[in-house]
């Protein structure tokens, strides 16, 4: 081999090199995926069709807060969509990660109607069926009840000014659950903690499986979502004790 076919082939190599890492730069930080294999969709099928629309229209839809969720079509093809960024994340980083997401997703899934993907900033999961309900109830309560216990101590234990607690804790299929509660301050504790356990009793009843609602009296209120709806900067989440470790449920 002359040495000049061994310049070029060294100059290839690097060039192949290069290319290799700007790919994987340009690929957000996978942290888990799942792609269900009980329903795939053909090519250029009407779901097909209505996940695309779904997901170029998803990025469009930020609440604000890092939440987004479409859904097109009817039926069975209807393609349902949401995606959550870390509470952490700017805007431009949740941007990136969620726009990086959808693509990788895809290729990750390449022909299941039912997929999602946890990446270090965001959250995305698409599917025929209805997102807006949890397929898990059971666990998503049972992530959500002791939260909401461990909140409804804090605000009970408030002085005469303030009686308000919010916090954070992981659910199914790695989702976050924020909530918030509060008292009038006039309460006493148990005042308070008997008005928030009575409405905290009635998710369960009323709610289940939904993975957001609030119920508002007089004398106590409380909130729950999947994305980040309060000021955390100002009203800083009560810490878990040492040792405790959220529960995670795929």
């Amino acid at each position: 081999m002359s040495i000049l076919n061994e310049k070029l082939l060294f100059l290839f190599s690097l060039i192949y090199i290069c290319l290799i890492i700007t790919i994987t730069l340009a690929q957000p930080n996978l942290v888990y995926k799942r792609c269900k294999n009980t329903e795939n969709y053909t090519i250029n099928s009407a779901y097909q069709r209505n996940l695309d629309t779904t997901l170029s229209t998803l990025p469009t839809t930020n609440s604000g807060l890092g939440f987004f969720n479409f859904s097109t079509g009817e039926g069975s093809n209807t393609a349902n969509s949401f995606a959550l960024c870390r509470g952490d994340v700017n805007p431009d980083e949740c941007s990136r990660c969620l726009n990086d997401s959808i693509v990788n997703l895809r290729k990750l899934c390449p022909n299941q109607k039912e997929a999602m993907a946890f990446y270090h900033k965001c959250f995305l999961q698409y599917s025929n069926n209805n997102l807006l309900n949890s397929r898990y109830p059971d666990q998503f309560n049972g992530a959500l009840r002791p939260l909401m216990d461990e909140l409804r101590g804090v605000a009970a234990a408030g002085d005469q000014l303030l009686k308000f607690a919010t916090g954070n804790r992981t659910g199914p299929g790695f989702v976050r659950i924020y909530a918030l509660l509060q008292c009038s301050p006039y309460l006493t504790e148990q005042q308070c903690s008997e008005c928030l356990e009575d409405e905290v009793s009635k998710i369960g009843i009323h709610g289940n499986g939904k993975i957001g609602g609030k119920i508002v009296l007089a004398t106590c209120y409380l909130r729950f979502e999947i994305y980040p709806f309060f000021n955390q900067s100002t009203r800083a989440a009560p810490q878990q004790p040492a040792g405790m470790i959220d529960s995670i449920f795929l």
